[in-house]
């Protein structure tokens, strides 16, 4: 488990690309005004008659509420991609690996709290306004994720933000005993996947974000040849029987079919058997690689694109953080702006709402082209492509 840090410690140690603003956590709060002091010193009654007039006063009662306590589970730390051109001008990363110590889920949840005027419940904010909270950062693998998600039931924290498939459904085991509000920042297809009985009326305890990363992949594939017109053999890397993966599959082999693209795919069940499957990557047998919407992929990115970079074979990502790491390209949900969204369910919890009757929100997605990664590998992005950009990583 990652060692806990206060919110601005996380995030000035986080590795990702995203512009200080979103980075930096701006704490708002200010001492209650002399005429407040005063009617609070009258009683509630006096605060009654001024809220009745329509001027604003703090709310005490929420400022003086317990801390909201946020558990997040999540599949990792994983180690950030470490790569390096010929020339340092198109070096990244540091020359020793580097675990993350923050999803970019968690990262968007933080900003969003902080402009919700929530304060994390520390020593230091003391002095600060706002409704406070805490938060539970747990990354392990599947078996630890259980081991915390039943601490997290037995503590108990408020709400749970589970990160991907694989830890929605632990959550959910753990916790039917304890009920708690679930909360997922990226599900492509939560009815089919069981934890929610629709999108406008998810019921029960779980609601969230769906991201529609598979539905995308299709458009993924298009883009792709866009980039690199040569692409003609494409590998996908997957663990077996797994849903999200081989829908996103179908979809992909749909797309390549119409452009004549051969897809390649390649099922690996561990780190050991990926690591071996990349290991027979190179120009020779592939023009690119596509990520796919699969958890053991997705928690071992370190491989497949210092592998992409090292063999100058592209890859293409379904997020945007997969950009920022070394892919030339992606196209999905910015992982950053589902946990801003996240943030906002929360704040309607803690304001007495059920989570059940909250309904699960679409995210637009957004394509990140990385001209640095691009140039590493020899690839010149078209015109045409970068002008379907939403953000481009010079």
């Amino acid at each position: 488990m990652v060692p806990a840090k206060n919110t601005r410690e996380r995030i000035a140690s986080s590795k990702g690309a995203h512009s200080a603003r979103h980075n930096h956590i701006r704490y708002h709060g200010g001492a209650c005004t002399t005429a407040c002091l005063i009617l609070a010193a009258l009683g509630i009654a006096a605060c009654l008659i001024v809220a009745a007039l329509g001027v604003a006063a703090p709310v005490v009662a929420q400022e003086h509420a317990k801390a909201l306590k946020i558990g997040v589970l999540a599949l990792g730390p994983r180690n950030i991609p470490v790569w390096r051109c010929a020339s340092d001008e198109h070096r990244q990363g540091a020359t020793e690996p580097q675990r993350e110590t923050i999803p970019f889920y968690v990262l968007g949840l933080l900003n969003e709290l902080d402009k919700l005027k929530y304060v994390e419940d520390r020593p230091d904010t003391a002095r600060l306004s706002g409704r406070r909270f805490s938060v539970d950062i747990r990354m392990g693998t599947r078996e630890e994720l259980a081991g915390f998600a039943r601490e997290f039931a037995h503590k108990p924290v408020d709400v749970i933000v589970a990160v991907a498939t694989t830890a929605v459904r632990i959550a959910q085991e753990e916790t039917r005993e304890h009920p708690i509000p679930i909360l997922f920042p990226g599900i492509s297809d939560p009815v089919g996947d069981g934890f929610v009985g629709s999108l406008a009326r998810p019921g029960g305890f779980i609601t969230g974000v769906s991201h529609q990363q598979v539905q995308g992949s299709g458009k993924r594939v298009e883009l792709f040849k866009q980039m690199l017109p040569g692409l003609n053999r494409l590998i996908t890397l997957r663990r077996p029987n797994y849903a999200p993966a081989e829908k996103s599959l179908s979809e992909i082999k749909a797309a390549a079919a119409r452009m004549n693209v051969e897809v390649i795919d390649w099922t690996v069940s561990d780190r050991a058997e990926l690591q071996a499957a990349l290991a027979k990557i190179s120009r020779e047998t592939a023009d690119g690689i596509m990520i796919l919407p699969d958890t053991l992929v997705i928690s071992n990115l370190d491989l497949v694109l210092s592998t992409s970079i090292e063999q100058r074979v592209p890859t293409f990502g379904l997020q945007d953080f997969m950009s920022d790491w070394g892919a030339i390209g992606s196209y999905g949900p910015s992982a950053y702006q589902a946990g801003a969204r996240i943030a906002r369910y929360i704040d309607k919890i803690a304001k007495g709402a059920r989570a059940g009757e909250l309904p699960v929100e679409p995210i637009d997605p957004m394509m990140v082209v990385n001209m640095k990664a691009a140039a590493c590998i020899g690839v010149p992005i078209p015109d045409e492509v970068l002008r379907q950009a939403d953000r481009i990583i010079r």
